[in-house]
């Protein structure tokens, strides 16, 4: 049953102070409009009643931004201790818009860790939703923290956009130190930019006949949301010259991606940088691979993903 009015407003007064409001909603698929229902405190993360749909949805309203999230449960209360920050791709690029719920379920479940995932807008520019993302995980990583979780088991993974917004998140941290990032799981990200003309990378052309739409989708996106930034080493990291003091990072792409070989081509830069990395390629498997990789090739996805954090 939903609170009265009165409540809401009673309870909206004692936490206001804190300038913290959870706000739980009901069923819905990512990047959809939310009806608010129940307020919940902000430890519920950590101290849920695990039911059989491993999910709680989650808006949080910081300093009158909306921040919304959602949450995914291990097998075992006993796991909640240590945390994937899931960053998704974006939708037009993925195809993964009503699949993003069972990515999610199944990574907390084969990785036996709580899994909180950005439900972000993707009606803003590239930068700018970095900026909302980096707000999100610096807020998450503050609750983490005061509710026992130690940063070294606090982990960011991003698949597409979503690991190249990662990558942007890094870059910045690098500069300011706002964050202690132990380590990074890179699916598939989008790295160099060269998507508009002749490019150096040569599974960007032999790659393409796998998937005519991700380079259009590509195209489309970053004309749209980062038309002025195209020559930004933020927005394309393989643009960039140095990559010392990037956190521990996982590199994964598809043998059939058109992105692969920039994927490779960073692991490469990686550890020119000195940074401890490991770069792990899936035979048959092309751009957006989350969304429908086979039984088999699961397991092995999330069995190397699982050893790489539990190291």
């Amino acid at each position: 049953m939903c609170p009265t009015s009165k409540n809401i407003i009673n309870f909206r007064k004692k936490y206001d102070r804190l300038n913290i409001i959870v706000v739980i909603i009901m069923k819905q698929s990512f990047t959809k409009k939310n009806t608010y229902k129940l307020y919940r405190e902000v430890g519920e993360l950590l101290h849920p009643v695990i039911s059989k749909r491993n999910i709680s949805n989650y808006k949080i309203v910081l300093q009158e931004k909306l921040l919304p999230v959602r949450v995914f449960y291990p097998k075992k209360v006993s796991f909640l201790k240590k945390v994937i920050i899931f960053i998704p791709g974006i939708v037009d690029v993925t195809e993964a818009f009503y699949k993003y719920d069972d990515i999610c379920r199944e990574m907390a479940l084969e990785t036996d860790r709580m899994v909180i995932a950005l439900d972000y807008e993707e009606d803003l520019t590239y930068l700018n939703l970095v900026k909302k993302c980096m707000e999100v995980i610096t807020y998450l990583y503050e609750r983490l923290e005061k509710e026992g979780v130690l940063e070294k088991n606090i982990s960011l993974i991003g698949d597409s956009i979503g690991a190249s917004i990662i990558g942007t998140i890094n870059y910045r941290n690098v500069q300011d130190k706002k964050l202690k990032i132990a380590k990074n799981v890179l699916l598939y990200p989008v790295l160099s930019g060269e998507y508009f003309g002749e490019s150096t990378f040569l599974s960007i052309t032999k790659n393409e006949k796998y998937d005519l739409l991700v380079l259009r989708n590509l195209r489309k996106y970053y004309e749209t949301y980062a038309k002025n930034d195209l020559d930004n080493e933020e927005v394309f990291l393989l643009k960039r010259k140095d990559f010392s003091n990037f956190p521990t990072t996982l590199l994964i792409t598809g043998n059939l991606d058109c992105l692969k070989d920039e994927g490779e081509a960073f692991y490469q830069e990686l550890k020119k940088g000195n940074v401890e990395c490991e770069y792990f390629n899936l035979n048959f498997e092309n751009h957006g691979f989350l969304k429908d990789i086979d039984m088999e090739m699961k397991k092995e996805l999330y069995s190397r993903i699982k050893e790489f954090l539990d190291k």
